[in-house]
Protein backbone atom coordinates (compact mmCIF):
# COMPACT_ATOMS: atom_id res chain seq x y z
CA UNK A 1 0.00 0.00 0.00
CA UNK A 2 1.69 3.21 -0.96
CA UNK A 3 1.25 6.57 0.86
CA UNK A 4 0.34 9.67 -0.59
CA UNK A 5 3.30 12.34 -0.59
CA UNK A 6 1.43 15.44 -0.76
CA UNK A 7 0.97 17.94 1.83
CA UNK A 8 -2.45 18.77 2.59
CA UNK A 9 -4.05 20.17 5.11
CA UNK A 10 -6.17 18.24 7.39
CA UNK A 11 -9.80 20.14 7.79
CA UNK A 12 -11.55 17.04 9.01
CA UNK A 13 -13.25 18.76 12.07
CA UNK A 14 -12.16 22.56 11.35
CA UNK A 15 -15.46 24.17 12.67
CA UNK A 16 -15.30 22.79 16.08
CA UNK A 17 -11.63 21.75 16.59
CA UNK A 18 -8.47 23.40 14.47
CA UNK A 19 -4.69 22.65 14.53
CA UNK A 20 -4.50 25.42 16.72
CA UNK A 21 -6.74 23.95 19.59
CA UNK A 22 -4.56 20.30 18.64
CA UNK A 23 -1.54 21.99 19.14
CA UNK A 24 -2.78 23.40 23.01
CA UNK A 25 -4.53 19.68 23.70
CA UNK A 26 -0.59 18.50 23.02
CA UNK A 27 0.70 21.16 25.18
CA UNK A 28 -1.76 20.58 28.14
CA UNK A 29 -0.96 16.94 27.73
CA UNK A 30 3.04 16.78 27.78
CA UNK A 31 2.83 19.18 30.55
CA UNK A 32 0.81 16.62 32.92
CA UNK A 33 3.09 13.78 31.58
CA UNK A 34 6.37 15.32 31.37
CA UNK A 35 6.16 18.42 33.84
CA UNK A 36 3.47 16.90 36.62
CA UNK A 37 4.00 13.06 35.90
CA UNK A 38 7.65 13.06 35.78
CA UNK A 39 7.34 9.49 35.02
CA UNK A 40 10.87 8.64 32.93
CA UNK A 41 12.00 5.51 31.03
CA UNK A 42 15.63 5.43 29.38
CA UNK A 43 15.82 4.54 25.53
CA UNK A 44 18.23 2.23 24.21
CA UNK A 45 18.25 2.20 20.42
CA UNK A 46 20.12 0.02 18.74
CA UNK A 47 22.24 0.78 15.61
CA UNK A 48 21.15 -0.84 12.69
CA UNK A 49 23.67 0.61 10.72
CA UNK A 50 26.63 -0.62 12.99
CA UNK A 51 25.80 -3.56 14.30
CA UNK A 52 27.07 -6.95 12.88
CA UNK A 53 24.23 -9.86 12.47
CA UNK A 54 24.26 -13.23 10.52
CA UNK A 55 23.81 -13.60 7.03
CA UNK A 56 21.63 -16.90 7.39
CA UNK A 57 19.20 -15.00 10.33
CA UNK A 58 20.12 -11.19 10.42
CA UNK A 59 20.34 -11.54 13.85
CA UNK A 60 23.54 -10.66 16.39
CA UNK A 61 24.64 -11.99 19.90
CA UNK A 62 23.91 -9.58 22.93
CA UNK A 63 27.67 -8.40 22.37
CA UNK A 64 27.84 -7.62 19.15
CA UNK A 65 25.11 -5.33 19.18
CA UNK A 66 25.91 -1.32 19.18
CA UNK A 67 23.73 1.06 20.58
CA UNK A 68 22.94 5.18 20.23
CA UNK A 69 23.70 7.03 23.24
CA UNK A 70 20.92 6.22 25.64
CA UNK A 71 17.76 8.87 25.99
CA UNK A 72 15.68 10.04 28.74
CA UNK A 73 12.24 9.95 27.92
CA UNK A 74 8.74 11.41 29.85
CA UNK A 75 5.75 8.97 29.35
CA UNK A 76 3.12 7.05 30.51
CA UNK A 77 4.49 3.56 32.05
CA UNK A 78 2.05 0.83 32.62
CA UNK A 79 3.29 -2.32 33.91
CA UNK A 80 1.20 -6.03 33.43
CA UNK A 81 1.58 -7.83 37.39
CA UNK A 82 3.12 -10.74 37.06
CA UNK A 83 2.93 -13.71 35.28
CA UNK A 84 2.97 -16.60 37.84
CA UNK A 85 3.52 -19.69 36.08
CA UNK A 86 3.86 -23.56 37.90
CA UNK A 87 4.89 -26.60 36.24
CA UNK A 88 5.45 -30.13 36.90
CA UNK A 89 1.99 -30.34 39.61
CA UNK A 90 3.01 -27.32 41.37
CA UNK A 91 6.68 -28.49 42.63
CA UNK A 92 8.05 -25.72 40.00
CA UNK A 93 7.69 -22.11 40.02
CA UNK A 94 8.30 -19.60 37.70
CA UNK A 95 7.45 -15.71 38.36
CA UNK A 96 7.77 -13.34 35.61
CA UNK A 97 7.69 -9.73 35.25
CA UNK A 98 4.56 -8.33 33.51
CA UNK A 99 4.80 -6.75 30.02
CA UNK A 100 5.60 -2.83 29.88
CA UNK A 101 3.49 -0.41 27.44
CA UNK A 102 3.98 3.31 28.04
CA UNK A 103 2.36 5.84 25.99
CA UNK A 104 4.41 8.65 24.66
CA UNK A 105 3.58 12.15 22.67
CA UNK A 106 5.06 11.89 19.00
CA UNK A 107 5.71 15.53 19.64
CA UNK A 108 8.44 14.55 21.83
CA UNK A 109 10.15 11.83 19.63
CA UNK A 110 10.49 14.87 17.43
CA UNK A 111 11.71 17.48 18.92
CA UNK A 112 14.19 14.95 20.46
CA UNK A 113 15.15 13.72 16.63
CA UNK A 114 14.49 9.85 17.23
CA UNK A 115 12.20 7.31 16.96
CA UNK A 116 11.86 3.95 18.87
CA UNK A 117 11.80 0.91 16.87
CA UNK A 118 10.88 -2.83 17.24
CA UNK A 119 13.85 -4.41 18.96
CA UNK A 120 15.35 -1.09 20.96
CA UNK A 121 15.36 -1.52 24.93
CA UNK A 122 13.89 0.54 27.59
CA UNK A 123 15.15 0.97 31.04
CA UNK A 124 12.78 1.58 33.81
CA UNK A 125 13.61 2.77 36.78
CA UNK A 126 12.03 0.63 39.81
CA UNK A 127 13.28 2.65 42.78
CA UNK A 128 16.46 4.53 43.44
CA UNK A 129 18.74 1.67 42.98
CA UNK A 130 17.19 -0.76 40.61
CA UNK A 131 16.53 -0.86 37.02
CA UNK A 132 14.85 -3.29 34.66
CA UNK A 133 14.82 -3.80 30.99
CA UNK A 134 12.51 -4.57 28.28
CA UNK A 135 12.49 -5.23 24.44
CA UNK A 136 10.59 -3.12 22.24
CA UNK A 137 7.82 -5.22 21.16
CA UNK A 138 5.54 -3.14 18.99
CA UNK A 139 7.09 0.84 18.24
CA UNK A 140 3.39 1.53 18.37
CA UNK A 141 3.86 3.15 14.36
CA UNK A 142 0.74 3.20 13.65
CA UNK A 143 -1.24 5.99 16.10
CA UNK A 144 -3.61 7.51 13.29
CA UNK A 145 -6.60 5.35 15.29
CA UNK A 146 -9.52 7.12 17.13
CA UNK A 147 -7.58 5.82 20.80
CA UNK A 148 -4.57 7.98 19.44
CA UNK A 149 -5.77 10.69 17.97
CA UNK A 150 -7.00 13.96 19.62
CA UNK A 151 -11.32 13.67 18.70
CA UNK A 152 -9.89 12.15 15.92
CA UNK A 153 -8.65 14.90 14.13
CA UNK A 154 -4.89 13.40 14.01
CA UNK A 155 -2.31 11.59 15.46
CA UNK A 156 -0.76 12.62 18.57
CA UNK A 157 0.67 10.01 20.80
CA UNK A 158 1.58 6.50 20.61
CA UNK A 159 1.68 3.33 22.61
CA UNK A 160 4.87 1.22 22.65
CA UNK A 161 4.45 -2.38 23.65
CA UNK A 162 7.14 -3.91 25.67
CA UNK A 163 8.32 -7.78 27.20
CA UNK A 164 10.74 -8.03 29.54
CA UNK A 165 14.26 -8.67 28.79
CA UNK A 166 16.62 -11.76 29.55
CA UNK A 167 19.81 -10.40 31.74
CA UNK A 168 21.77 -12.58 29.08
CA UNK A 169 20.22 -10.56 26.24
CA UNK A 170 20.52 -7.47 27.51
CA UNK A 171 21.21 -5.48 31.46
CA UNK A 172 21.90 -1.94 30.59
CA UNK A 173 25.22 -0.12 28.64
Amino acid sequence: MSKAKNKIPIKRINKWFSHEDFQLEIEMGREAIEGDGNFNIILYRVDRATTQSDDIYNEASAEEINFFPPVELFVIPIIDKPDNKTYNESSLRYLEDGNFKFGIYVEQLKELEIDISMGDYIGYPIDETEMIYFSVTNAGEKFYDNTHTIMGYKGAFRTVECTIANEDEFNGI
